[in-house]
């Protein structure tokens, strides 16, 4: 096969794996053999620095294997202290560096990030290129050491430059497929829902979206408000409390994000809001939206949705008993509370829930099972 021959059987490669993500190592391995490296990875993100950064996605190949164990040991033991990344998001748009012209002298001495991070990906010896991505963010792609006996040669260097187009519209798709699945109809439909406040967060936990009634809480002030675009809680502790939950839903890249709840307390009620934060979208090693990065749902216990069980029975394939719990935690009800209101015990409650969460693909949190039943709000109530 000619090189032109094996170039275009690679471009044909990274335009269906921009479909499919599990294509990608099989594109990722055909181009690394035609520049002549073993490995390579492929990032995107935004800002300029670690202390700015915000991946969205990360991928390294080695032949064709994804080594997601090399991934997580860069960013656990490396990525803070790696000096070249700073350098690689000011490099202008497709213009490739030599990774020995990425680290000083002395880095090059002492720092873990090319001696032990560099060395194991076998990437010390490899070329680096920035591109331009999606809505301001830096795409990064990374060759590893070159096969060749003297390197990259004049062939290989143009070889890559003329992939460099398609390798950045390979990220555009994928990253305009991440953001269409995150502001899917069930996400796009909760923001019409008058009853639950929903708010869309994005990767930077600034509100990107909220539906009238998260609107209307957030301009009483009276429990949670906007600062400056960002949500807060009226009390310092409840405020602590806030952020920590959406840290954990929104954390950094490569660690698993966790789902939670929380009360508010309101000076103009009794009742308390109820808050759930969820995470959206593919947070273990594929393209994370840019749009939305958690939804909040905020259950006001004094204008409680307005669910009708039989719907959500037939609509989640739930027992006449397990839909109604759903319902009554959707509607802000705790365990304890459910068993006192249906006579119950604390026990059988969760085993009802765990039953609901069996009959759920992919929901495995409080969180999750009131971001779905609380989609079916708005539903015509059945007249059965």
């Amino acid at each position: 096969m000619s090189s032109q021959v094996a170039c275009e059987h690679a471009i044909a490669s990274l335009h269906e794996a921009a479909l499919d993500d599990l294509l990608w190592p099989k594109a990722a391995s055909l181009i690394n053999e035609i520049v002549q490296t073993k490995a390579s990875a492929l990032a995107c993100g935004s800002g300029r620095s670690q202390s700015d950064a915000d991946l969205l996605f990360m991928r390294f190949c080695f032949g064709e294997q994804t080594r997601e164990d090399l991934v997580k040991e860069y960013f656990n033991d490396h990525w803070h202290q790696d000096a070249s990344i700073a350098r690689i998001c000011w490099l202008p748009h497709g213009q490739l560096v030599h990774t020995s012209d990425l680290f000083t002298a002395d880095e090059k001495k002492t720092s873990s990030a090319y001696n032990v991070g560099r060395r194991d990906a076998q990437m010390q010896n490899g070329l680096n290129v920035r591109l331009d991505g999606p809505a301001g963010s830096n795409i990064v792609w990374i060759l590893g050491d070159s096969a060749a006996r003297d390197g990259f040669g004049s062939t290989d260097v143009r070889t890559i430059s003329y992939l460099l187009p398609h390798l950045g519209q390979f990220v555009r798709v994928r990253q305009a497929l991440a953001d269409v699945g995150a502001l899917g109809s069930s996400l796009s439909r909760l923001l019409e829902n008058a009853r639950c406040g929903v708010i869309q967060l994005d990767r930077k936990a600034r509100i990107a979206a909220a539906n009238d009634r998260a609107s209307g809480i957030l301009r009483q002030r009276d429990g949670l408000f906007d600062q400056r675009g960002f949500l807060s809680a009226r009390t310092g502790p409840e405020n602590d409390e806030l952020q920590r939950l959406l840290a954990r839903a929104m954390p950094r890249f490569g660690v698993q994000p966790v789902s939670g709840s929380m009360t508010l307390r309101r000076r103009s009620a009794g009742t308390r809001l109820v808050v759930h934060v969820n995470p959206v979208g593919d947070h273990q090693g594929g393209f994370r939206a840019q749009r939305v990065a958690a939804l909040v749902l905020i259950v006001d216990p004094q204008s409680p949705a307005r669910l009708d069980p039989r719907i959500v029975s037939a609509a989640l394939g739930l027992t006449k008993t397990e839909s109604r719990l759903a319902v009554m935690v959707a509607t802000g009800h705790n365990v304890r509370d459910i068993a006192s209101l249906t006579g119950r015990k604390e026990s059988t409650v969760r085993w009802h829930l765990k039953q609901i969460f069996r009959k759920q693909p992919g929901v495995s949190s409080q969180a999750e099972l009131v971001r779905r039943v609380l989609s079916m709000d708005g539903f015509p109530r059945s007249r059965r």
